[in-house]
């Protein structure tokens, strides 16, 4: 599935002022805990029950007031996976492309209240939130995932329009190989006695890129990548070994690139360049109030990171 282009700053903080007086509405019940209310409509409880077990309801004759008085109504079903990314630090193999993660909560740091739903993965690693929004209205999230024991991490801006999107995905590393095997490695190598904060990690894809295609390696070799503004320690490219790596001047067959220690307060664009190639750019908020809630990584995971439009092969340029 395609994804749309990065909006303009302008555009956005226009619509971030526009909007900024919408409050999330409280849901009773745990049933409706995944159904989200970004409008000014008080929407009836039995309602918003039936959207969060999926069924199609008509909600366009809700009254609102003011600026948003006549605007019709979409719902938006949001759902995605936690990948169970890394090796395993016992035997040294790659953990099963397939695997997930259950348990792991999921919510908007646009909207930090989301928190407070407990939205969380199921026994297969999926979520699932509905979006209530004004029509024609698109909505910006940066999503966090956190659970115990585990690396906080934050996804790049994803633009939410009146469509569902149901293949969102983070590759959610595994922390026993976090801690002992890439952290160390990328603190000896790149920062020396500087803690290692605010890694900023995205994939340089094929057109078909995913984490929920099997078509293996997914990324596109030989691309350079910038973002803007410069900051932070990088580009590191991630060898085929999908090991950041000094020697490795552009991307490999994985695609991985990571910048290291990115300044808090900051708005990031990160995209690539190979000719003949155009990829599109995401966007990372690395804000000061992450840190309260232990953030370490932003993460942008195909079909959702720097995706070009060369659609050959696996391992082919």
């Amino acid at each position: 599935m395609k994804k749309g282009e990065t909006k303009m700053k302008g555009m956005k903080a226009l619509l971030i002022g526009t909007f900024a007086f919408v409050l999330l509405a409280p849901v009773a019940g745990q049933a409706q805990q995944n159904v989200l209310n970004f409008t000014d409509r008080d929407i009836p409880q039995g309602v918003l029950k039936q959207i969060s077990q999926g069924k199609m309801v008509d909600i366009a004759s809700a009254k609102s007031n003011g600026r948003n008085w006549g605007r019709g109504l979409s719902v938006v079903k949001l759902s995605g996976k936690t990948n169970h990314f890394g090796r395993d630090v016992n035997t040294g193999n790659y953990i099963d492309y397939w695997a997930t993660v259950p348990g792991v909560r999921v919510w908007i740091a646009e909207h930090p209240s989301t928190r407070d739903r407990d939205i969380q993965t199921d026994s297969t690693g999926w979520w699932t939130m509905y979006v209530v929004k004004y029509e024609g209205v698109d909505l910006e999230f940066s999503f966090v995932y956190e659970k115990d024991g585990w690396i906080t991490t934050k996804s790049n801006v994803i633009t939410v329009t009146d469509d569902d999107d149901t293949d969102l995905a983070i590759q959610y590393i595994d922390p026993l190989y976090y801690l002992y095997a890439v952290k160390p490695y990328v603190q000896a190598v790149w920062l020396g006695p500087v803690p290692l904060e605010n890694a900023m990690v995205v994939t340089v894809g094929k057109s078909w890129a995913s984490m929920h295609d099997g078509r293996l390696p997914h990324g596109d070799p030989g691309a350079t990548t910038t973002a803007s503004p410069a900051a932070g320690i990088g580009p590191i490219y991630f060898n085929e070994a999908v090991l950041p790596d000094p020697g490795q001047m552009s991307t490999s067959l994985d695609g991985g690139v990571a910048w290291l220690n990115m300044p808090l307060n900051g708005t990031y664009f990160v995209t690539a360049q190979k000719d003949g190639v155009s990829y599109e750019t995401v966007e990372f908020r690395i804000a000061e109030s992450d840190r309260a809630y232990g953030v370490e990584l932003y993460i942008a995971s195909p079909p959702d990171s720097v995706q070009g439009d060369n659609d050959s092969g696996p391992g082919q340029p």
